[in-house]
């Protein structure tokens, strides 16, 4: 009805500070891990700690610093740990010592994961991203320790089923890149040996310890570690006799190596295997030894464990008195016991049952198994979530190697996209640049042929000026040549000058009609010379197109004596000058200018320059 229990892992863990720090272990170990103990004395001392692992072989580098980072308990403190790792890859850099530098990544990554408890996702990610760089760099031994730590970090945080995927995929590419002989191949198939067992796959298990034993790296723990696990598998498999000849190996290797801890260890393993075959007087020497380490180093799910067999064992010696004594004992250490330690609760009611069964105390044999019942179906529930089929554990071969490749394709996908997109916006903007130098050579064209148009029209005005100015030049010598004095017609009652009114009379109309005789003489000009202002109107027209229409729009209707006065006064003639031309005199003009500053609102010769801009 009761089955045998496994033997809990915790054991195994008690002694890692003990036995990495007094490690012989092999020639690729001893040169890396004895000199990390013995030299560095301090957490300061990281001089010395960079110098073995620059002399180590890469795939060690790991291992010295984490028995370096436990033996001075850094691990303990981030801030510590994030000088400690900063200075190490700082002396990398300087040293561009690439492949070291590589595996300090690796370090810190995985120490600050432990301390900061980060959740499993975010920690698969950085572990996988970390893997996929170097990969591209072409540093394979490195990316397998990444895929071994991934597995270490999935399987610490009871994440058996992913994390054996991993390792098989890591086995994979030792195969496909010549790794076997990198020391991280035994720890590869030792911890796949290692999660089998956990597994309840006692077959596959012995085969990857086998498998890590014979790669001849000799790493002390998972040597010993392996020899105890194939122990334990036979006798979950009732092979007595090979189970033994494990455990007494690995008693033997633990006693070589000074780890007595260990060797505590693997006795109490061996003490189960005894029990089936009946030496029960060793068993229980062997189990006491476990228990009293187990309250040494209060691991107290591990003297649970001890407890229960103890107690078995006393009930096949029929020494029940002594039964009594364990399982009070058993009972007052279950308070310490996490409450969710569902094994420790199913075997303390398990002894109980066994023990009021022999006394025939039905009534509390009921109660405790009850209480047996109770925890045992909880420990299924819990256990089960990690236990695997065998077609599971055979796809898992095959999953997580296609995961990432997948991830690799997708990854490719992805720069290619990326690659077309920055190629697209590349172009587009060679596009947008070639389109704005076009244009602006283009308004730099226009520019230059606006200019040379500007130069020529300025040249055919000044042109028009001189021969307007000649044509100006004629009217007065014209005038002058008459030898007629300017008249103007005033207004009696205001005294102003009429000067659009002003007309040239002819000689007959002077008799018959008794005008000023300046009057008829001007209009007889205007008769006369009409051809000529016309050739001349049309000769400023064509300097100053917009000359009319301008003062239009700004004053209102104009005269045909005002537009003339303002277009001799645009030309620049002097008061004088334009006297001469109209045959008038200087007077007559001033007053003429004066009515046109009033209409036009301003009070000199300056402002009207201005206005006729």
């Amino acid at each position: 009805m009761f089955t045998l229990s496994k033997i809990n892992k915790r054991h195994w863990l008690i002694v890692l500070l003990s036995l990495v720090m007094h490690m012989p272990a092999n020639s690729q170990t001893q040169s890396a891990s004895t000199p990390s103990v013995g030299v560095i004395q301090h957490p300061g001392d990281y001089d010395s700690l960079y110098t073995v692992c620059s002399e180590a072989a890469p795939d060690n580098v790991h291992r010295i610093c984490t028995i370096f980072l436990r033996s001075h308990g850094i691990r303990k403190f981030p801030e510590e740990l994030a000088r400690f790792c900063n200075y190490v890859k700082d002396r990398c850099r300087k040293e561009n010592n690439q492949s070291l530098y590589r595996r300090m990544a690796l370090v810190e990554m995985s120490e600050k994961l432990k301390c900061q408890k980060a959740p499993s996702e975010l920690a698969d990610k950085e572990f996988e991203a970390l893997y996929n760089d170097y990969t591209k760099e072409g540093d394979h031994s490195a990316a397998l320790e990444i895929l071994f730590e991934l597995a270490q970090y999935q399987h610490r945080t009871s994440r058996n089923i992913q994390a054996i995927k991993v390792l098989f995929f890591a086995e994979k590419n030792v195969v496909r890149y010549g790794l076997q002989q990198d020391i991280s191949f035994q720890a590869i198939l030792h911890k796949i040996g290692y999660i089998l067992w956990e597994l309840d796959k006692p077959q596959p298990s012995i085969e990857y310890f086998k498998r890590s034993l014979a790669t001849g790296k000799g790493i002390l723990m998972d040597s010993l570690v392996s020899l105890n696990g194939i122990g334990i598998n036979y006798q979950k498999m009732d092979s007595l006799a090979e189970s033994m000849r494990y455990f007494n190996k690995a008693s033997a290797t633990a006693i070589a190596s000074g780890s007595t801890d260990f060797n505590t260890v693997v006795l109490g393993c061996a003490a189960v295997t005894l029990y089936k075959m009946g030496s029960y007087a060793e068993a229980y020497d062997n189990m006491m030894k476990e228990k009293e380490l187990s309250f040494k180093e209060k691991l107290w799910g591990n003297a649970s464990e001890d407890f229960y067999w103890l107690i078995k064992i006393e009930l096949q010696r029929n020494h029940l008195a002594q039964c009594k004594l364990l399982l009070d004992s058993f009972n007052a250490i279950m308070p310490a016991v996490r409450i969710n330690d569902y094994a420790s609760h199913k075997k303390r009611h398990e002894a109980a049952y066994l023990y009021y069964e022999k006394l025939q105390d039905y009534k509390n044999a009921l109660t405790a198994y009850k209480a047996f019942v109770h925890y045992d179906s909880l420990f299924q529930d819990h256990g089960n979530k990690n236990k695997i089929s065998e077609l599971e554990l055979d796809a898992a071969v095959r999953v997580y190697e296609d995961e990432m490749v997948q991830k690799e394709r997708a990854r490719k996908n992805s720069a290619i996209v990326e690659f077309i997109i920055v190629a697209a916006i590349t172009i587009l903007i060679g596009i947008i640049i070639y389109l704005l130098y076009k244009r602006i050579r283009r308004i730099e064209k226009d520019k230059t042929n606006t200019e040379k148009i500007s130069l020529q029209r300025a040249a055919e005005i000044e042109a028009l000026k001189i021969q307007l100015l000649a044509q100006l030049e004629t009217i007065r010598n014209d005038n002058t040549n008459l030898h007629a004095p300017a008249a103007i017609k005033s207004n009696g009652s205001s005294g102003k000058v009429a000067y659009d009114e002003v007309t040239v009379a002819s000689p007959e109309e002077e008799e018959t009609d008794q005008e000023p005789e300046s009057i008829l003489f001007l209009k007889e000009f205007n008769l006369t010379q009409k051809e000529q202002w016309s050739e001349f109107k049309n000769s400023f027209i064509r300097i100053y197109p917009d000359f009319e229409k301008s003062i239009v729009d700004r004053i209102g209707p104009v005269s045909g004596a005002e537009l003339r006065l303002m277009m001799l006064h645009k030309l620049g003639l002097t008061n004088k000058e334009i006297a001469q031309t109209l045959l008038i005199s200087p007077d007559s003009v001033k007053k003429a200018k004066y009515r046109l500053y009033k209409k036009i609102g301003i009070n000199s010769a300056e402002e009207l320059d201005a206005f006729l801009e």
